[in-house]
């Protein structure tokens, strides 16, 4: 165990309860944590998207007790075809989030469990799927950790990782004992593949222009733009999702209005975030970086929106 709960987290823990949610493409197993009744209300049902609902080192678990120790009401939950829920699993790409899965929870948290706000977390696949619930549940968001996650299509992002990187930068790779590790993970071996061939291909033809993100990131950004919500956008400078990011960051974000753009904040670390992951300290720094910030969002006021009709506004931007 990672952690030593406290008192009130122990308290937590044995409030939760496991919750069954109905959805699309397959019965959702998760884990509800109560916000503590001492705790001052903070309003908001803290969503943590991840694989499987513990997350490394059971993160999540840790997470969800912690905020709710403060007051916030918590969900974690396993996606259709992973951990205990129901229906068929598949290869997890970014690009086709499972809005579907989180449609369904927040609908039920809110119907069911009577949570009218929520917070949201996630990184890569769990980020994107995250922020494709402003989709649809816009208007009852106020909040979005987006953690390292990709915005372009993958065959694109893979181009973008190549352009940056040459033979000595791969052969320095091929030395590190973390990278080979990594490379048990199927994904990984399809990756390095990739990124190998596309450096083999622009030694003979040279570069690419630039490349464009992702019309489903796009698309469901703009529905948080139409939102309220706040965002942070956490990477690590080494990460090949990073790439992508710094495409938006260079004509995506400052096309925004004044107002929109105040509303996210941008951070990068030194070092990995996405792999980082694999190594302890790093996990705990974006843990406790993602828990801080939730709890420092302004709590609803009095009459807020309940939302589930969408955000209702004009796009804030358009893309070429």
């Amino acid at each position: 165990m990672p952690w030593l709960e406290s008192a009130a987290e122990l308290e937590r823990a044995r409030a939760e309860r496991p919750v069954v949610v109905h959805a699309p493409r397959g019965e959702l197993f998760g884990v509800f944590t109560p916000a503590a009744p001492a705790a001052p209300a903070r309003g908001r049902c803290a969503v943590l998207f991840t694989r499987p609902r513990s997350h490394r080192n059971r993160m999540w678990v840790e997470g969800a007790r912690r905020l709710a120790s403060h007051g916030f009401a918590c969900f974690r939950f396993d996606y259709h075809g992973t951990g205990d829920s129901g229906g068929d699993s598949a290869f997890l790409n970014p690009n086709h989030p499972y809005r579907d899965d989180a449609l369904a929870v927040l609908r039920h948290l809110r119907e069911q469990l009577g949570q009218p706000r929520f917070v949201l977390s996630g990184a890569c696949f769990d980020a994107r799927t995250a922020l494709s619930a402003f989709d649809g549940e816009g208007a009852a968001i106020d909040g979005l950790v987006f953690t390292a996650a990709p915005m372009m299509e993958l065959d694109t992002l893979v181009k973008a990782d190549a352009d940056r990187k040459g033979w000595r930068h791969l052969l320095r790779a091929l030395g590190s004992a973390e990278n080979w590790r990594a490379l048990t993970r199927p994904e990984r071996w399809r990756y390095m593949a990739a990124v190998t061939s596309r450096v083999a291909r622009r030694s003979v033809v040279g570069r690419r222009g630039r490349l464009p993100l992702a019309a489903g990131f796009l698309e469901h950004f703009d529905a948080w733009c139409r939102s309220e919500a706040r965002a942070l956008f956490l990477y690590g400078e080494q990460d090949a999702e990073y790439q992508s990011f710094q495409v938006a960051s260079e004509w995506l974000f400052p096309a925004l209005p004044a107002a929109v753009r105040a509303r996210i904040e941008i951070e990068v670390w030194p070092g990995l975030v996405h792999d980082g992951y694999h190594e302890m300290g790093r996990q705990r720094e974006v843990l406790e970086r993602t828990l801080a910030w939730i709890e420092a969002l302004p709590v609803p006021a009095a009459g807020a929106r309940d939302g589930g009709a969408g955000a209702g506004r004009e796009a804030a931007w358009t893309s070429a």
